[in-house]
């Protein structure tokens, strides 16, 4: 057994959690996010072009 098992620093602790939790949290939004966007139609295809246009102008 290590001399020292319980002598990690709080920050790298806190760092190594940070790292584990955080892609593991962003990772579904990010999925939902692009599924969203391929759900969505493009203007060209469906004939909204000129609508699209328009409203930048």
């Amino acid at each position: 057994m290590a001399n020292r098992a319980y002598s990690t620093p709080i920050h790298t602790w806190a760092f190594h959690l940070f790292c584990t939790s955080l892609p593991a949290l962003i990772a579904p939004a990010l999925i939902a996010l692009a599924l969203c966007g391929m759900a969505t139609p493009d203007p060209v295809v469906a004939g909204h072009a000129a609508l699209k246009l328009e409203a930048v102008r």
